[in-house]
């Protein structure tokens, strides 16, 4: 019985701290979604990260992101908040889920962080909007 409770305590606490940076990056994002600001969104979850710097195809991806963010807007309205779905660890990857909480409805995302062993830092590596479908099969219940 002792033993249940203790692997309970230490799976809430997981979720409970998971992807700090990530979750700092996500609510820079909505306060830019909120403000209009959709190319700005999309810098915010860049975070400088010198993986996705490196690639050539940043600025068509900030272009496109800023287009799908102005759409999910029209469709979604406004965000209002998110929330941490979960949070998968692969060695030193982590993929966090977020819902974004609009006025209308709601969405989901995915951002993946590389924790490097050598600086100590989190960067994010991958970013994308997910399907209900996907995030209902990788965060429900």
């Amino acid at each position: 019985m002792k033993i249940k409770s203790i692997i309970l305590t230490l799976l809430f606490c997981s979720f409970a701290f998971a992807g700090p940076h990530s979750s700092e990056c996500v609510k820079a994002m909505v306060d830019n979604l909120k403000a209009e600001k959709y190319d700005k969104a999309f810098d915010a979850v860049l975070d400088d990260s010198p993986y996705l710097k490196g690639n050539v195809n940043v600025s068509n991806l900030k272009m496109q992101y800023a287009t799908v963010f102005q759409n999910i807007a029209a469709q979604y309205g406004k965000p209002v908040g998110f929330e941490i779905l979960g949070t998968k660890t692969v060695g030193t990857l982590e993929r966090t889920g977020f819902l974004i909480q609009c006025e209308k409805n709601a969405w989901v995302i995915e951002v993946t962080e590389y924790n490097n062993p050598v600086t100590k830092k989190q960067y994010i590596v991958n970013f994308k909007v997910v399907d209900e479908n996907e995030a209902f099969a990788r965060y429900g219940v």
